[in-house]
């Protein structure tokens, strides 16, 4: 092959990536991921602005306790820590019990009188908590983001990269032309990665920067892991739909099924899991977060292990979804 001809095949390929760049960006599957998205965003913004409540741990009547920087009783609006002692509650039956506001935060409003009697299980203070890294990565990003949304964008666009081409009578047309087979498959596997990268990354930057400086050190440990996952997904699922008409259905069964349910079972059925691999590298590198794993049969691998793991997954679905690709014919 000369010279011109590499260069007309190369610029043949990259109008082989914008087309399906730009007919995956203007698909169906961009609007479900954009409402998607947009709840995930909603759920976030809530979690950021749900207080914390104190309650009574017994009955009994209260005495407010005064602050150790204004030697005062606390008010709404002051800043508390999680060992401040914000009343005490005096028992019927003797004994009194410190109440501390186990968070860190704003006092938003105070719900006890003092030398009042409480229930157990009164709300004596509600407090505005600051929220820390730790709490985003648990509480947001590892089932969020990692467990929900991350493989559901990924099959949005991959499962329906080729799929979409036959249903729209496309495939044909581009199978048609002097490309190779396996440069259609890399054009489209390109243009789907570029646009999948771009949304998870997108969504997990946003999601950090929604609770300022503390999520920088998120970002920082999960960029990595979410870039790599998403190719390792983008690579299963675009296999998926060089391989069957129907991709969309066989991935979202995988993903709810093979990845949500085995992904946390003992034994060796989770290693057949993308998210197991990516947790577990979440997990050995991210425990100044807190993320140690909470289920004693999780029993997650080394960093080392996971990301091999995920980077041959990766080549293996590649090749084999070109392999499938480069054989099967298509109507």
């Amino acid at each position: 092959m000369t010279f011109s001809n590499q260069i007309s095949l190369f610029a043949s390929c990259c109008q082989v990536f914008r087309l399906i760049l730009r007919r995956q960006f203007f698909s169906r599957q961009t609007i479900v991921i954009t409402v998607l998205l947009g709840l995930a965003f909603t759920i976030t913004m809530v979690w950021l602005v749900t207080d914390s409540y104190v309650r009574s741990p017994i009955r009994g009547t209260t005495t407010q306790a005064l602050s150790p920087e204004t030697n005062a009783y606390y008010v709404v609006g002051e800043r508390v820590d999680a060992e401040s002692v914000i009343c005490f509650v005096q028992g019927r039956r003797g004994g009194k019990r410190e109440i501390k506001a186990r968070v860190s935060g704003i006092i938003s409003e105070i719900l006890f009188e003092n030398e009042k009697n409480v229930r157990r299980r009164e709300t004596l203070v509600r407090i505005q908590p600051d929220r820390t890294g730790s709490q985003l990565a648990r509480e947001i990003l590892s089932p969020l983001f990692m467990g929900f949304l991350l493989p559901i964008i990924s099959l949005g666009y991959a499962s329906a990269a080729i799929s979409g081409e036959r249903t729209n009578r496309t495939l044909v047309y581009l199978l048609s032309t002097s490309i190779p087979r396996p440069l259609i498959y890399c054009s489209l596997y390109s243009a789907v990665l570029v646009l999948t990268l771009t949304v998870t990354l997108g969504c997990l930057a946003s999601i950090c920067f929604l609770i300022g400086a503390n999520g920088v050190e998120v970002l920082y440990k999960y960029v990595p892991v979410v870039f790599v996952s998403t190719i390792s997904y983008v690579s299963l699922f675009l296999l998926f739909s060089a391989w069957v008409r129907r991709a969309t259905f066989l991935a979202l069964a995988y993903a709810l099924m093979v990845e949500t349910l085995t992904a946390n079972m003992p034994g060796v059925v989770k290693s057949i899991t993308v998210s197991f691999y990516a947790n577990s590298w979440l997990y050995d590198k991210s425990l100044s977060l807190g993320l140690e794993p909470n289920i004693p049969a999780y029993n997650p691998v080394m960093a080392g292990t996971s990301q091999l793991v995920l980077v041959l997954a990766s080549l293996v679905f590649l090749v084999l979804g070109m392999w499938i690709f480069s054989r099967k014919e298509y109507d």
